[in-house]
């Protein structure tokens, strides 16, 4: 055994920030999944909670199952997420400088430039400026003040990181994108193939009877920008003056970041009919989202939103926005919003509509079963040996 142990290849995975949204999922399923059948390393630049990422998770991972490697950081940048381009650029010169130790190399978040042929999660184009600005709009009056002393602290960081030149898009490299959005979006700008791999959506929800749930919608994920609650807010007040008596609960920390606290005045306007729930985990959450009849998520081009599975896999109703990977989810243009007006009249005719809500509601909840941890881990299995064998 000790010999079998001692031949295993030597596997790091990497994320630049662990936090609590959906690419910490695929990461911390990912080293599940592989932790019997490989020597795993997590390499990370922010701080490590073991125990809080396991209960937030769904894992089972324990301190034996691998080894973290923290990046360096300046004090001023421990423990919060400030400076995220700096911190991005002492993440990827880290990992490319100790990229040689190991045999495969895979990024949890984003091409990571190791120096080497890698396995790299797609989720979202933060890391391309064209398509980032194209697909992630900031929402009106979200800027950067001072564009000069932005552009030099960008320069600053792409000095502190020094890439190392290679093209992770020549096809050396392996780009798992996370839904069939971000693949054809790959193929026409980079025209290279990127399969689709869907990240794990965990959660076992209570089954409450469809008279029993209450008549109002739940928010799930963290409070920010691109998130827009402003918009969710807007388009369920249209809803209530249409005459539904809905309600809504808005279940995600970030409530004292600057965004936060800029909802603080719509929260109290509408306090009749609001609840800021903050960050749950665990039956606690399990139980909000199954209580509830319906679910609203209005981020524009969310390449995977596992909050809206989530949602659905709790027996909700929900709408999002028409865009990015979001219509491979939800395939029913009724549930797909354009702006916050065509989403009050879309959410209106289908609330006046018992027969048809439960009928959607049991397709939802059909089509979120294909998004199992389960599936995941087997095909990251597969893809891992598929990538060592090549």
């Amino acid at each position: 055994m000790n010999q079998s142990i001692r031949s295993r290849k030597k596997l790091m995975i990497t994320h630049v920030r662990l936090g609590w949204g959906g690419s910490e999922k695929r990461v911390l399923w990912g080293i599940q999944a592989l932790r019997d059948s490989y020597d795993i390393t997590l390499v990370t630049a922010g701080e490590f909670n073991l125990k809080a990422l396991n209960r937030y998770y769904g894992t089972d991972l324990k301190q034996e199952d691998f080894e973290v490697r923290q990046v360096p950081l300046p004090l001023f940048m421990r423990g919060n997420a400030r400076a995220a381009a700096l911190r991005g650029a002492l993440y990827q010169r880290y990992c490319r400088n100790i990229a040689d130790d190991y045999d495969i190399l895979i990024s949890g978040y984003g091409p990571t430039d190791f120096g080497s042929p890698a396995i790299h999660f797609i989720a979202d184009f933060s890391w391309d400026k064209e398509l980032r600005e194209a697909f992630h709009p900031y929402p009106p009056g979200v800027i950067y003040n001072n564009r000069l002393a932005r552009t030099i602290y960008l320069g600053l960081a792409k000095a502190v990181d020094k890439p190392s030149g290679r093209n992770m898009f020549s096809g050396e490299d392996l780009l798992l994108s996370v839904s069939p959005w971000i693949a054809s979006v790959i193929k026409s700008k980079y025209g290279v193939e990127a399969p689709v791999l869907p990240s794990p959506v965990p959660g076992a929800f209570p089954v409450i009877p469809w008279e029993k749930k209450e008549w109002g919608f739940v928010c799930l994920g963290r409070m920010a920008p691109e998130k827009r609650i402003e918009d969710i807010i807007d388009i369920l007040n249209r809803v209530r003056e249409k005459g539904h008596a809905i309600h809504l609960h808005i279940v995600g920390d970030g409530e004292n970041s600057a965004y936060g606290k800029s909802l603080r005045p719509m929260f109290k306007k509408h306090k009749a009919w609001i609840t800021v729930e903050g960050r749950k985990q665990g039956h606690e959450k399990a139980s909000i989202l199954a209580q509830h009849t319906f679910g609203i998520h209005a981020c524009r081009g969310d390449a995977f939103p596992g909050v809206l599975i989530e949602m659905m896999k709790a027996g909700c109703v929900v709408w999002a926005h028409d865009s990015g990977g979001q219509p491979d989810i939800l395939e029913n243009s009724s549930l797909l919003f354009t702006n916050n007006n065509d989403a009050a009249d879309k959410i209106d005719g289908m609330l006046s509509d018992k027969d048809l809500l439960i009928t959607t509601q049991r397709k939802l909840l059909a089509l979120s079963q294909q998004y199992s941890v389960e599936s995941y881990m087997n095909n990251i299995v597969r893809i891992v040996k598929e990538w060592e064998c090549a």
